[in-house]
C-alpha cells in the first residue's frame, strides 16, 4: 500500500447520518444488559478509514485470536498467606531517580527551555517564514486583505507569540478575537500591548513546522509535518528526569475531528472524537517520560512485536524506549488499565525484569470463578496463582479484578467516608491499594494539563498536536520546578503562578512595531496628481467624501471606488469625485 494514500484525507469524508444511525443502534442494543455488563468498560470505537463502527466489550472473551501462554500450568487457588513473589531489585538506571538539572536552572523559563529549546524555536520560525513565503506566493490578494502586511517572524516574536499562546490557557473567551476587544467587560491591556490581532493571526495560521525526525519514519507522508517536533520533544523528557520505580501507562485523547485516518470516535470518553497518544507516565510525579502518537497502521507496523495483539505491543515499546533511553534500568513495576492489562503483557514484562500490575477484563483463559459475574457466596475475594502471576477478584461495589506479579492476596484495613461525614473501615486488597495510588500519576499529568490547557479549533489537525506538545513542555517543565525547588529547601510558586511568571519572561520587553500599511504622504501624492483616475464598480461601501456615520441620517454608501489610488476609496460621481481628486481637505 502507497503510504501516502495511508493517511490521505479523500477517505475520510463518510455520511454522519449513517455514523448516527449505527452508534444509535449500539446504544439502544447495550442498554438492556445488566448494569455490571454495561459500564465504564464497554469501548465503542469509530473507524473513520473503513467508514464503520467497531464495538469492543472489555467483559467478553476477548483476544480470541492473541497467541496463548507457552507454559502448561493451571490456576491454583490461594489465599492471603500467600508467599509474595520473587521481586527483581529496582535499579533507576546509571543515575539516581528523580529530577536532574544544572545549577543555573533557576527561573521557570529555565525549565521551560529544558524542553522547548532555542533550537525548536529557531527550526519553527525559518519553516514558518518559509511556509508564508511559499503560501503569499499563490494566493491573490484583495485590497483590504491582512496578508498585504505580513513580514517574516523573528525569534523574540515568536517567543511573544507562545507567551500569548499560555496566558490565553488561564483566561477562557468565547473566541480569539475577544481577548483583544475594546468593550469594557473584556479588556485586557496584555494582549494588544503585545500584538495587534491582524499580526497574531498572521502568526496562528502561517505557523509550520517541518521538521525532520531522526527514525525518518514518516518522512514520504504529512506526518512530517508534525512527527518531527513531537520526536524532538520526547527525545529531550528524560534528559533531565529518570523515572522512579513505579511507572503508568495511558493513553491522552488530543481533542480532533480532522480528515484523517487515524481520527477515532468513542463515546464512553469526555473526549469523543480526538487522536491517540499513548504515554508512559512516572507514577509518584506525574512527570510524563515517553510519548507514542498513534497514527493508524503506520504506527502499528513500527511497533516491536508484530507477533503479539496491539495492547500488548504499546505499553512493551514504551517500555523499550524506557530502556534505550536509561541504560541499566530495571524493576521496575508498571501500572495498566484494561485496554492493556493481559498474562501475556506480564510475562513479556518479566522477561524486561519490570513486574506488572493491571486492572484485567475477561480474557480468555482466566479461572471459572473469576469469570464469573458474582462470586461466591461470603466471600469478597479470590485469587488463583499461576507460577508468578496472580488473578484476584475483588468485591467493593461491583467486582475488581486485578493481575499482577508483584503482589500476593494480603489484604488491609482501610478507613472510609461514608455520606455525612461517617467513617467506616473496610478490607481491600494490598494490589487495589497499590494499584490505586500508583495509577495516580497519570491523573496527576491530566490535571495539569486541562487546568490551563490553551486548546482553540484550528482548521489543521496537526496544529491541534503542536500545541498538545508545548502542553506537554509546560506540565514537565512545572514538575520539574516543584521538585528542584524543594531539593533546594526553597517554596516553589504554585502551577497559575508559574504559568504567569513564565509569561512575563517569554514576552521580556517585547511589543509588535507599529507599521503603518499605507503611507499618508504617497497617497496624497497621487490622489492630488491631476492625472487621469479610472473609476469602476464593485461592492457597496460609504463613501470617503460625503458620508457621515456619527450622524444620522449622514450614511451615505456607493459602488464606484478609484482604482487609481492605493487604498481604493469609494466616492460619488461628480461633486465627490472632483473634491476627492483636487482639494487637501475634501471633506470641508
Amino acid at each position: 500500500m502507497d503510504i501516502k494514500s495511508e493517511i490521505s484525507s479523500s477517505d475520510d469524508e463518510f455520511c454522519f447520518e449513517i455514523v448516527q444511525d449505527e452508534i444509535d443502534h449500539i446504544h439502544n442494543k447495550t442498554s438492556d444488559k445488566e448494569c455490571e455488563s454495561s459500564d465504564e468498560d464497554d469501548e465503542v470505537v469509530l473507524d473513520v478509514r473503513n467508514r464503520r463502527i467497531r464495538m469492543t466489550d472489555s467483559d467478553s472473551e476477548s483476544d480470541s485470536d492473541a497467541p496463548q501462554p507457552s507454559d502448561q500450568s493451571e490456576w491454583t487457588p490461594c489465599d492471603e498467606s500467600m508467599e509474595i513473589p520473587p521481586r527483581i531489585k529496582f535499579i533507576p538506571g546509571e543515575r539516581p531517580a528523580g529530577p536532574r538539572v544544572s545549577s543555573n536552572v533557576v527561573e521557570p523559563l529555565d525549565f521551560f527551555k529544558l524542553f522547548f529549546t532555542d533550537k525548536l524555536v529557531d527550526q519553527i520560525v525559518a519553516d514558518t517564514n518559509r511556509y508564508a513565503s511559499r503560501k503569499l506566493e499563490e494566493m491573490v490578494l484583495s485590497s483590504r486583505s491582512i496578508w498585504r502586511t505580513w513580514y517574516n517572524v523573528t525569534k523574540a516574536e515568536f517567543w511573544a507569540f507562545i507567551a500569548v499562546i499560555v496566558n490565553m490557557g488561564t483566561m477562557t473567551a468565547a473566541n480569539i478575537k475577544e481577548y483583544w476587544s475594546t468593550d469594557a467587560t473584556s479588556y485586557i491591556p496584555f494582549y494588544p500591548n503585545t500584538f495587534s490581532r491582524d499580526r497574531f493571526t498572521q502568526i496562528f495560521w502561517m505557523l509550520h513546522t517541518e521538521i525532520v525526525s531522526a527514525q525518518g519514519s514518516y518522512t514520504r507522508t504529512r506526518l512530517q509535518l508534525i512527527n518531527g517536533y513531537l520526536d524532538y520533544i520526547n527525545s529531550s523528557l528524560l534528559n533531565y528526569f529518570t523515572p522512579g520505580k513505579e511507572i503508568c501507562v495511558n493513553e491522552s485523547i488530543v481533542k480532533s475531528k480532522g480528515r484523517v485516518s487515524f481520527t477515532t470516535y468513542n463515546s464512553k470518553k469526555p473526549t469523543k472524537w480526538g487522536i491517540n497518544i499513548y504515554i508512559l507516565t512516572d507514577s509518584g510525579t506525574g512527570y510524563i517520560c515517553e510519548i507514542l502518537p498513534y497514527y493508524g497502521s503506520l504506527t502499528t507496523q513500527l511497533l516491536i512485536r508484530p507477533d503479539l495483539p496491539v495492547s500488548t505491543r504499546i505499553p512493551l515499546h514504551l517500555y523499550t524506549m524506557l530502556l534505550n533511553r536509561v541504560p541499566g534500568a530495571q524493576g521496575h513495576h508498571m501500572f495498566t488499565d484494561r485496554y492493556y492489562t493481559s498474562y501475556i503483557l506480564a510475562n513479556e514484562l518479566l522477561k524486561l525484569k519490570c513486574h506488572l500490575t493491571g486492572i484485567l477484563p475477561n480474557r480468555k483463559g482466566l479461572p471459572d470463578v473469576i469469570k464469573k459475574k458474582q462470586l461466591p457466596k461470603g466471600k469478597p475475594m479470590v485469587a488463583y496463582r499461576r507460577i508468578d502471576n496472580l488473578v484476584l477478584a475483588w468485591k467493593d461495589k461491583r467486582i475488581v479484578t486485578v493481575l499482577t506479579n508483584f503482589h500476593n492476596a494480603a489484604m488491609s484495613d482501610v478507613e472510609r467516608t461514608l455520606r455525612h461525614g461517617v467513617q467506616t473501615v473496610v478490607r481491600k486488597p494490598d494490589v487495589v491499594i497499590n494499584y490505586l495510588k500508583s495509577m495516580g500519576g497519570i491523573d496527576l499529568a491530566d490535571q495539569y494539563a486541562s487546568t490551563y490547557c490553551f486548546m482553540r479549533k484550528p482548521s489543521k489537525w496537526w496544529r491541534m498536536l503542536f500545541f498538545w506538545g508545548l502542553e506537554i513542555c509546560l506540565i514537565n517543565s512545572y514538575i520539574l520546578y516543584k521538585l528542584v525547588k524543594r531539593q533546594r529547601n526553597e517554596q516553589p510558586l504554585n502551577h497559575l503562578q508559574f504559568r504567569k511568571m513564565l509569561v512575563k519572561q517569554l514576552k521580556g520587553d517585547f511589543q509588535q512595531p507599529r507599521r503603518p500599511s499605507t503611507s499618508t504622504s504617497n497617497s496624497d501624492e497621487i490622489r492630488l496628481n491631476g492625472k487621469l483616475h479610472v473609476m469602476l464598480s464593485g461592492t457597496k461601501r460609504d463613501c470617503k467624501v460625503c458620508s457621515i456615520r456619527n450622524t444620522p441620517g449622514g450614511r451615505r454608501e456607493t459602488s464606484s471606488y478609484c482604482d487609481t489610488c492605493p487604498d481604493k476609496p469609494r466616492m460619488h460621481l461628480g461633486q465627490c469625485f472632483i473634491n476627492y481628486h483636487s482639494k487637501v481637505k475634501y471633506r470641508d
